[in-house]
């Protein structure tokens, strides 16, 4: 009898042992400070890759173009870019007849993109004399020949005086009209016009994208705008 009493005491006071044990590692576990991970979000609200925290333009819309400032970037589906050289004899301002059906094809794309902007640069040869008027009369020449003879607003076309500045063009694909007019050296290479058109670049002083930099930059930096 005496030894079942005891069993039934040890137990009961293991029992209490462990009910204060387990109380005490409860209050420890409540007390307890956990140092858990905090997750940081990074915000790009509008959705267009470029984080809010540099996104110069928040709000574009979604599935549109931007840059690496989050700006739109407008992509022309179509539109018109053209070149076209013509050569002048020596210290001659005199277009050569040989260009009359260039400037009917040009007259076309004209009038079939009305908003394209006109660009003509008048480029001397070194060994010419009287540069500066020279390098405009020949721009003067063309831009007039399309206002006359073509009906081109006058107000769509600029010229610019290229004469301080060379500029070497591949004249591989003009071989008919250069070669026409027995122009071999390159000094004859600088008697010319260059025309460029554009339905995109609106002013040679802001451009805006690494294309139409590479098209119109040196014409910008080097020739000078007089009408």
């Amino acid at each position: 009898m005496k030894t079942q009493l005891g069993n039934a005491f040890l137990i009961l006071v293991s029992a209490l042992a462990l009910s204060a044990c387990q109380t005490s590692v409860s209050q420890n576990q409540a007390t307890q400070n956990i140092n858990a991970p905090v997750a940081k979000v990074i915000l790009d609200s509008d959705g267009d890759d470029v984080l809010d925290v540099i996104d110069e333009c928040p709000e574009t819309p979604l599935h549109t173009v931007v840059d690496a400032r989050g700006c739109l970037i407008e992509v022309y589906t179509s539109g018109l870019e053209m070149e076209f050289n013509g050569f002048f004899p020596p210290m001659s301002s005199q277009l050569p007849a040989i260009y009359n059906e260039d400037f009917i094809t040009m007259v076309k794309s004209f009038n079939e993109y009305p908003k394209a902007n006109v660009f003509i640069f008048g480029h001397v040869a070194a060994n010419e004399i009287n540069q500066d008027s020279l390098a405009r009369n020949r721009a003067l020449i063309v831009k007039n020949t399309l206002a006359s003879q073509h009906g081109i607003d006058a107000k769509r076309m600029r010229t610019y005086d290229c004469s301080n500045n060379i500029f070497v063009e591949n004249t591989d694909n003009i071989d008919r009209n250069f070669k026409a007019l027995n122009n071999e050296s390159i000094e004859s290479k600088q008697s010319r016009v260059t025309l460029k058109a554009s339905s995109s670049v609106q002013d040679l002083t802001n451009l805006e994208y690494d294309y139409y930099i590479e098209i119109y930059g040196e014409y910008a930096k080097y020739c000078e705008l007089f009408e």
